[in-house]
């Protein structure tokens, strides 16, 4: 049996699918800092915010990144370098689990803004969940899938993947999807109390985010 050749260039797909999740990542960076900053009572519950947040946790990736992992990435992968099926499954039983809890914290964020400072603890404890869980889902992908990817996949392999993550027209958000995230974005940051808003950049600093992700020390 001929072993299939790899990759010998760097492929598009690649590179979007580490700057989507330094997207997300951003994100949630955002997201984990406001929280302790309400926590810590330094700061009156900043609500359009977290509504804002939570709707691009909801959508973009839940509805517009992962399904193209699911459909691309990960079969590719699996197909190459069956070592990585048990990852892979538990990636995208992460994914339908995402989904669910993005729609309990936009629950619980509603039910805290109706009833009050009684509520916050409920929101407080599924939002820390939430944020430890989305941390421990990029990390894996980039220390585990991503590196497989780029040793195990093929030219051929990263043609179908490149053109899935270059495509930007999707039957729910329209012809450009990336630009409405980017706008969604761009209001989170706008939005955001300082300094975790104006003047942040799209991503945490790479010290953190190779940090969160594992690959250097706090």
């Amino acid at each position: 049996m001929v072993s299939p050749v790899k990759a010998t260039k760097r492929h598009s797909g690649f590179d979007v699918i580490r700057d989507e999740h330094r997207a997300i990542a951003a994100v949630v960076h955002c997201f984990d800092h406001v929280l302790k900053d309400v926590r810590d009572a330094a700061l009156d519950p900043p609500f359009e915010v977290f509504e804002l947040i939570l709707r691009y946790l909801a959508e973009y990736p839940d509805r517009f990144h992962h399904p193209k992992e699911d459909d691309f990435l990960f079969p590719a992968l699996a197909n190459r370098d069956p070592a990585t099926g048990e990852v892979i499954d538990e990636l995208q039983r992460q994914h339908e689990e995402g989904i669910q809890m993005t729609a309990a914290l936009q629950k619980a964020l509603a039910a805290w803004k109706a009833d009050g400072p009684e509520r916050f603890d409920a929101f407080d404890a599924a939002a820390r969940d939430y944020i430890a869980f989305q941390w421990e889902h990029i990390r894996v992908e980039e220390t585990q899938i991503l590196p497989a990817a780029r040793e195990k996949l093929t030219d051929k392999d990263w043609e179908a993947i490149d053109e899935a993550f270059g495509e930007n027209e999707d039957p729910i958000f329209g012809a450009h999807p990336k630009a409405a995230f980017d706008g969604l974005f761009r209001m989170i940051v706008t939005t955001a109390p300082a300094p975790w808003g104006l003047g942040q950049r799209r991503e945490p600093k790479r010290e953190t985010f190779l940090a969160k992700i594992g690959l250097i020390r706090n």
